[in-house]
């Protein structure tokens, strides 16, 4: 009866090791969550195909060229690279973890035992002596709570979580490049239709002083039209400096000097009519579980949960099997003979005692960790989501303003036709003329900011579904 209630506890002391053992291999268990079917926002379904690298879209050659020159020259992204390079070290160097480990050791050693040294109250030789040793020592470490195999799996994480980082940096990237480029191209445009509007302006200050000379009219119109042209000096200002930031940017973003960089004029190639074109339509909201930032974000949930289970396995005692085997010899002659032959092998238990409540304490912030990771991945979801639906919002509410724009600017359009007619055949005055055609440059200016805002909702799309990853890291 005493060896059956000493096998029964064997038995389940073994089984409950073979249980908690068996729930520390387990992969962690998916996060669940509910997501939207469609987004709020979402546009009317299109048959025109969307490149994965949406650039492109635009037909624009010098853009495709920028974008490739950042993608091999920018440093944070090149950084970002570097970053799963020396993540893929972290995963080798814990994988060695999971092999028994071995080492060699030669030793030559020349030994003066003290005079007062005995060995059971015999006094020992003090002669010097030498001792020659050799062997090989080994341990390996009994995987139960498979604490090295989770070491891994939370390294493995981590490099995923590097790689959608450096997908992160690539995003960000290409939508500072293309929003950059688009904005120098509009500050082209309207500083040259603010200088032509400011050589207008010039005229028409210098016929009103005329007029008032004469007395014809009072000084009121000559002071208005003299703040509207100070006006027009200091918005001229303000867009040349903004054009030479933002050549400073892209010089940055090309990974280049501003001293170095030299951004070339270009003709506008792209059609206002083919906005709808370019903005993914019908797409099925589950494409933003795909998101860098998100999928990393689930990443660490994994990572936090296999360094819950390494934490946990620091609660229970490690088993080790070790051994080592060599010669040893106070004589080179007979150093490799079998007299000389020197071996053990053994079980080692080691078990926490006074830091048990370090390592529970490690444990218990573990836990806390994972769950504040699941709290951190629906929070990107949710974000993702916020804005996806934002970009699409601001720019069906863009797309709608821009046919007013383009009304706009097709009546002042008309109306200076008219007076340009007018002026030539008499009728009109040069003031009035010059006002009409003051009009129609302020319409275009306003058409071609909606052009850029809609361009950058477009753009803002593209970022908030994260398109434009296709291709790996180097």
């Amino acid at each position: 009866m005493k060896y059956i209630k000493l096998l029964s506890l064997v038995m389940s002391f073994g089984l409950i090791i073979l249980l908690t053992g068996c729930s520390m291999w387990r992969k962690p268990r998916p996060v669940s969550i509910k997501i939207p079917v469609k987004f709020k926002y979402a546009l009317k379904p299109s048959s025109y195909p969307i490149k994965n690298n949406w650039w492109k879209n635009f037909n624009d050659p010098q853009l495709n060229s920028l974008v490739n020159e950042a993608l091999q020259n920018n440093l944070n992204y090149k950084i970002a690279v570097k970053n799963i390079q020396i993540a893929r070290t972290y995963v080798s160097e814990e994988q060695a973890f999971l092999l028994p480990q071995a080492s060699i050791n030669l030793s030559a050693i020349k030994t003066k035992p003290s005079k007062n040294s005995t060995i059971l109250f015999t006094p020992i030789s003090t002669e010097p002596y030498h001792l020659y040793q050799t062997g090989i020592n080994a341990s390996y470490e009994i995987p139960i709570w498979h604490q090295a195999e989770n070491a891994v799996s939370e390294i493995k994480e981590n490099l995923s979580i590097s790689k959608e980082d450096a997908d992160v940096v690539k995003l960000t990237l290409l939508n500072n490049v293309a929003n950059t480029y688009f904005q120098i191209e509009s500050l082209n445009t309207n500083i040259k239709n603010l200088k032509e509007q400011y050589v207008i302006m010039q005229t028409i200050l210098r016929l009103y002083k005329e007029q008032y000379k004469s007395g014809i009219i009072d000084i009121v119109p000559v002071e208005n039209t003299r703040v509207l042209l100070e006006d027009i000096k200091s918005n001229l200002t303000t867009l040349e400096k903004l054009k030479t930031i933002n050549q400073n940017a892209l010089a940055y973003y090309a990974g280049k000097f501003p001293e170095n960089f030299i951004f070339k004029k270009t003709t506008n190639r792209f059609n206002m009519s083919n906005y709808q074109k370019l903005v993914p339509s019908n797409l099925p909201s589950d494409i933003l579980i795909q998101r860098p930032d998100v999928k990393a974000a689930l990443y660490n949930v994994y990572s936090y949960a296999y360094a819950e289970k390494v934490s946990q396995a620091n609660l229970f005692p490690v088993f080790s099997l070790t051994g080592s085997y060599g010669f040893e010899s106070t004589k080179l002659s007979d150093f490799l003979s079998n007299s000389s032959s020197i071996w053990n092998f053994g079980l080692n238990i080691l078990a926490p005692l006074f830091n048990y409540n370090g390592d529970y304490s490690q444990y218990q912030r573990a836990k806390i960790q994972y769950k504040q990771a699941v709290l951190t991945y629906r929070n990107a979801v949710l974000n993702a989501f916020q804005e996806t639906d934002n970009s699409l919002s601001s720019y069906k509410k863009d797309f709608e303003s821009l046919s007013t724009y383009q009304n706009n600017y097709q009546s002042a359009k008309k109306i200076f036709n008219i007076y340009s007619y007018q002026y030539r055949v008499g009728i009109a005055d040069p003031i009035t003329y010059l006002t009409y055609k003051l009009n129609l440059l302020s319409a275009q200016y306003n058409l071609v900011n909606q052009n850029l805002l809609l361009k950058e909702d477009i753009i803002s799309i593209y970022n908030a579904l994260g398109i434009g990853l296709r291709n790996s890291h180097s």
